[in-house]
């Protein structure tokens, strides 16, 4: 479910699937646009976070898509009673206040440049294909089925030109570095093909989400 709410020029929608890369020229270059993303989402991040916590939401994911035609801020919001329709509206409402406190705060002056630009605020709930992003999010869906889309073929891993994994989620590993850090580490998928465990790091996934399986209902006869 989701809403949009039009603020400072300012809805279901499905996150959006990778196209394809052809070259390693290609990779590098859309793993540079990645970096510019993901930059833009940590100080959106800073702003929607604390306030969506507050109210017992947690902030799955945020995008921030479009081009010079305007921006849209996509924030995934999930709950432990799930997710309405109702409480994207009002969350909506919530969130675009909290943007708007951003932008006018002058001790964050690069989130205030990001949002002086036309955007579009829509804040769904993360769907049956929920995304994966976070080293607790595959954490807390071990024994679950998951696609794991990476930047580029991973080296001794699937084939040579492989760069989507289906498999089930069997284990995490935290970055030796810094185990604390939620966004680095590893992620060990399970081939649903054979035995192979695929070790996977969060930094070379371009996106992962989950794979919704029906529950069996069954039968007699």
């Amino acid at each position: 479910m989701a809403t949009r709410r039009p603020t400072h020029n300012k809805s279901p929608k499905h996150p959006p699937q990778p196209a394809a890369v052809d070259d390693v020229a290609g990779a590098e270059a859309e793993h540079d646009a990645h970096e510019g993303h993901e930059g833009a989402v940590r100080l959106l991040e800073a702003a929607v976070e604390p306030v969506a916590r507050a109210m017992g939401f947690e902030v799955v994911l945020i995008e921030w898509a479009g081009g010079r035609g305007g921006r849209v801020a996509r924030v995934y919001l999930d709950h432990p009673n799930g997710v309405s329709l109702d409480d994207c509206s009002r969350m909506s409402g919530v969130l675009s206040n909290a943007l708007d406190a951003a932008e006018a705060d002058p001790e964050t002056p690069e989130l205030t440049a990001l949002l002086s630009q036309p955007y579009t605020l829509e804040v769904s709930s993360p769907g049956v294909d929920r995304p994966l992003v976070r080293l607790s999010h595959f954490a807390r869906f071990v024994g679950g089925r998951a696609v794991v889309r990476t930047f580029h073929p991973l080296p001794g891993q699937g084939s040579a030109e492989q760069r989507t994994f289906h498999g089930r989620i069997v284990g995490t590993e935290v970055d030796a570095a810094d185990p604390a850090d939620d966004r680095r580490g590893t992620v060990l998928l399970r081939s649903l093909d054979s035995d192979t465990i695929y070790k996977i790091s969060l930094a070379d996934i371009r996106r992962a989400n989950l794979v919704y399986s029906p529950p069996s209902t069954g039968g007699h006869g």
